[in-house]
């Protein structure tokens, strides 16, 4: 038998194992993309249900108040309702106290508030009381009112997956201006001042 004929079978060897590691592959590959295709359609529907099946929108809600949340004269800080967003504008900031890139705005909030163009809202998702007391009593409060949003109902109705995010009302109930992101100084003076210094009407 000559080395050719004793290679040949060895050449066959390679080939299927090749073309097995394709086919293999590729199912791999369908596989994967199946599994993402799952997993989107999963979120999509438990976000869609969550969304459906909650009781608050922008134009009807109420937020009871932080308990335990003092002002500076040792009042309570008050939650709030659709009520107090009617007919103004306002900025409503959806946070918690265990968010990184709260923690890293919260100084603009401060200064924003400062400049008194309107009232600041702010929602505290998610959160225990104490950790939200504790975080607001180190780093300052810029919200007229609290509201504890312990299911997330009212983030979720503003389309807002996580925190923070930050909406401009103007006037009540409609939202004017929303990101899901951080705020920066740019975007406060490009996106928010303008909005909020606006007259209503």
């Amino acid at each position: 038998m000559s080395s050719q004929d004793e290679d040949a079978p060895a050449h066959g060897r390679e080939w299927f194992a090749s073309r097995r590691s394709v086919v293999l592959g590729a199912i791999g590959v369908m596989g994967l993309g199946a599994g993402g295709a799952v997993v989107e359609h999963v979120w999509k529907r438990k976000d869609m249900t969550a969304r459906l099946f909650n009781p608050f929108s922008i134009a009807k809600f109420e937020l009871p108040p932080v308990m335990g949340l003092l002002d500076a004269a040792g009042k309570q800080v008050p939650g709030f309702s659709s009520a107090d967003l009617s007919g103004k504008r306002s900025l409503l900031n959806v946070w918690a106290s265990w968010c990184p890139s709260c923690r890293q705005e919260h100084p603009l909030m401060m200064a924003l508030a400062k400049r008194n163009l309107a009232p600041i809202y702010g929602v505290d998702a998610k959160d225990s009381p104490a950790k939200a007391k504790y975080f607001l009593a180190k780093h300052g409060n810029p919200f007229v009112a609290v509201g504890a949003d312990e299911h997330t109902f009212l983030q979720r109705a503003l389309g807002a997956r996580g925190v923070p995010a930050t909406f401009v009302i103007g006037p009540g109930p409609n939202v004017e201006w929303a990101t899901y992101e951080p705020l920066d100084e740019e975007t406060i003076e490009k996106e928010i001042v303008p909005r909020l210094a606006a007259k209503v009407g």
